[in-house]
């Protein structure tokens, strides 16, 4: 079994509007719910603890909660910030049981550089892709080699993606996830058009009687 990130909380018993007084302690509200909990438990993290480990872990690693002397192996599941300030308001913690499949969504990551002649940029139709897996298999996020593409390659599919072993694909495979676009050509196929511009030009008579200022172009 993997290592997982620990993240420290406390019982709570303030609710409602009450809770402003912890988050100007610098605590956050929060609750953990799921199959494995008898019913929610209430309760407070603190709020720069909580972004260094939510930094790490996301919403697709597992974390080890700690709280009075029970650990609860969660996923943060939601989180709500300030609209302005971004200070955390409130967090949600999924505990699942660890010993059944979930469905996930886990997001895609370009990693690497595009090759030599393919020229644009990478964007994603589908930054996140559904997957199934025990809890203990879902990855914090599925990676796409960019050196992958190619002139003859511009679009990778959910289908093609690399995922590890005990993980099944939700999202249909057919379903395209990033593609290249603007300008996917060969450099060799910009130069010559160019050079064949230039010369024609350079055929012309001038534009301009001897003399005459120039036009700047705008």
């Amino acid at each position: 079994m993997a290592e997982h990130p620990e993240l420290k909380g406390m019982p709570r018993t303030i609710v409602g509007k009450q809770v402003k007084r912890l988050r100007r302690q610098g605590l956050a509200p929060g609750v953990v719910y799921g199959p494995v909990v008898d019913s929610p438990v209430p309760i407070s993290v603190d709020a720069q603890e909580f972004d260094r480990v939510y930094q790490r872990a996301g919403s697709t690693t597992l974390v080890d909660l700690l709280v009075d002397g029970r650990t609860f192996t969660v996923f943060i599941r939601e989180t709500e910030r300030h609209p302005v300030t971004r200070q955390l308001l409130n967090v949600e913690f999924y505990a699942p049981d660890l010993r059944r499949p979930i469905v996930a969504l886990v997001p895609v990551v370009g990693v690497g550089t595009l090759p030599a002649g393919v020229d644009g940029v990478v964007t994603y139709a589908k930054p996140e892709v559904e997957i199934r897996a025990l809890p203990e298999r879902i990855p914090h996020q599925i990676e796409i080699d960019l050196s992958l593409f190619s002139p003859e390659r511009l679009a990778i599919h959910a289908g093609e993606l690399p995922l590890p072993e005990g993980v099944e694909l939700v999202t249909a495979p057919d379903d395209v996830i990033a593609v290249v676009e603007a300008g996917m050509i060969e450099a060799e196929e910009v130069a010559a058009p160019e050079a064949e511009l230039a010369e024609e030009i350079g055929d012309r008579p001038a534009a301009v009687e001897e003399g005459a200022e120039p036009v700047e172009e705008e």
